[in-house]
């Protein structure tokens, strides 16, 4: 089932278009990511069927952008023939088509010529750490071949701007990680200049750097955060390591890392801590203007409650979480054998390549990929 009517608020919002979700899950496995653990077994709609989902949809709402949501969109087994039945449609309507989640190991640029009639900006891909040895650990499963292979496509398509996205305080994570993702950066402007038919104008390739935070119900549940002064200092390795003018970084504020790391792992006590926050003033914190951490800090304080315990210490496999009574498919068992194969550096491929057992299936009845 998904709904052919939605309400339509009367205001503009942030995401102000309509949205079909295009499949469920994800085949990748990245061991940071909780919603690629959460939404097993992966899913996926026909093309045929987000076609007509997509079409009534917009003529009952009137939106003049339609977004393909998912985790992985490109990931979709039948991309490329839906993008052409949903281009036919929404061109002649003048219907933005808003396409998230583009995979840098399979954009192809057959892909990119559909992206380019769909937005005219820059593109963004997301390599999440600056080294190959890095990428192993979290299992992106992306080299640097293949970056510099995209965005070869994306500049031959006349993009002038890219942006990457990275993680910092990753787990195992060293200098030569946080130097690797100027040197990617570096790379990626050298490919562009190297290019004798390149776009005209001058390229920007933008850096953004988030902290790693340790969700549950993922292998790095048991990880420790890097701790805020560890992290301030990466960053200024990652300033001082940037040459080029063509790149731009911007870095994620760490208190509140801490504070969702907290969030993300806590127990019931923090029931009171939720509610002093609240009392204080604390309201839509996830925006900087209204975050104050001191507001937070002193409602741990308050409740006898070391904001460390939950965010910045390593959890043993034998430990008892406070998430640990929901069955969500996934084994426990797997989540320790993904944690080990990470500190070993060793790589799962994607699911629909190789089952790696997480136990998801079992809601199916059958393999997810018969």
């Amino acid at each position: 089932y998904y709904p052919k009517q939605v309400v339509v608020p009367f205001i503009e919002i942030v995401h102000d278009r309509v949205s079909v979700e295009v499949l469920r899950g994800c085949i990748r496995g990245c061991r940071f990511c909780q919603a690629g653990f959460l939404y097993r077994p992966f899913r996926e709609k026909s093309a045929e069927t987000v076609c007509q989902q997509g079409k009534a949809l917009c003529e009952s709402t009137g939106y003049d952008e339609l977004s393909l949501s998912s985790l992985s969109t490109s990931d979709h087994s039948q991309i490329e023939e839906m993008l052409d039945q949903l281009l036919t449609y929404t061109d002649e309507r003048h219907i933005n088509l808003s396409l998230p989640s583009l995979r840098i190991d399979n954009f192809s640029k057959s892909v990119m010529e559909k992206v380019t009639t769909i937005r005219k900006s820059g593109l963004t891909f997301a390599p999440e750490a600056g080294t190959q040895r890095l990428r192993d650990v979290i299992n992106k499963n992306v080299t640097e071949d293949e970056v510099m292979r995209t965005c070869r496509i994306a500049f031959e398509g006349g993009y002038t701007q890219v942006k990457l996205y990275f993680m910092m305080g990753l787990p195992t994570e060293t200098d030569e990680d946080i130097v690797g993702i100027a040197q990617l950066a570096e790379k990626v402007v050298d490919l562009f200049y190297s290019m004798p038919e390149r776009a005209k104008g001058k390229l920007q390739v933008s850096i953004s750097t988030a902290t790693f935070v340790p969700k549950p119900f993922t292998p790095f549940e048991f990880e420790p955060q890097t701790e805020k002064a560890e992290i301030l200092r990466k960053q200024a390795v990652l300033k001082k390591a940037i040459k080029s003018k063509r790149i731009k970084a911007s870095m994620h504020v760490s208190d509140i890392s801490q504070i969702e790391a907290v969030l993300a792992r806590g127990d019931r006590r923090l029931c009171q801590v939720l509610y002093d926050v609240w009392k204080d003033g604390g309201y839509l914190d996830s925006w900087d203007e209204f975050f104050k951490a001191e507001r937070w800090y002193s409602a741990f304080e308050k409740n006898g409650l070391d904001p460390a315990f939950y965010a910045n210490r390593t959890r043993s496999y034998e430990e008892v979480m406070p998430w640990s009574h929901i069955d969500y498919m996934v084994s426990k068992k797997f989540l320790i054998r993904e944690n080990q194969k990470a500190h070993a550096g060793e790589t799962t491929p994607p699911c629909r390549e190789y089952c790696g057992g997480c136990g998801a299936n079992k809601c199916l009845g059958r393999p997810c990929f018969p």
